[in-house]
């Protein structure tokens, strides 16, 4: 008992010095001209539902919730918001490749399809980021139409990442 005791005390110190660490917040100025609406034009629903639901962690606006400021939680989210960034970033999207642009509208087709975004676990808590489907639909016929649009645009092979000199036959 004594032994289980001191291990309590332990932990509740650790629980409590882990308080002073915390990850820096996702609040960096984005570069004028380089979010998504600078290079496509984004209809002002399709851009509210963008910043309801995916915004958090997919640009440099997150807006936090109280339990970020508890840690290992805030820890957690930091994370999740880094990783949405490095797959898909609003904020910076201009300044990509167009060959990483066309895939990242094919990935949002597809994510929105599969119903893997918004995340499972970010929906239990932000329930007004739910998708209904005629969102869905509106997010996925707009990334279509940006897909045919870049279409028009470029080649075939740099949408595909793939240099014309460097493809069989060639």
């Amino acid at each position: 008992m004594k032994y289980v005791k001191i291990l309590v005390a332990i932990l509740g110190v650790a629980l409590i010095a882990v308080q002073f660490l915390r990850p820096a917040k996702n609040r960096a100025q984005p570069a004028p001209g380089s979010g998504i609406e600078s290079a496509f034009p984004v209809p002002g629903h399709v851009m509210q539902i963008f910043r309801r639901s995916c915004f958090d962690c997919h640009s440099d606006s997150t807006v936090y919730p109280w339990y970020a400021e508890i840690q290992p939680l805030g820890w957690w989210l930091s994370s999740h918001i880094e990783d949405g960034k490095r797959h898909l970033d609003f904020d910076r999207f201009a300044s990509y490749r167009p060959v990483r642009q066309y895939g990242k509208f094919k990935d949002i087709v597809e994510q929105l399809q599969q119903d893997e975004m918004p995340l499972g676990s970010y929906l239990f808590i932000h329930r007004y980021a739910r998708l209904a489907t005629d969102e869905k639909e509106e997010v996925i016929h707009w990334s279509g139409a940006m897909i045919d649009s870049m279409r028009t645009r470029f080649t075939i092979d740099s949408l595909a990442g793939k240099r014309p000199d460097a493809l069989p036959g060639r």
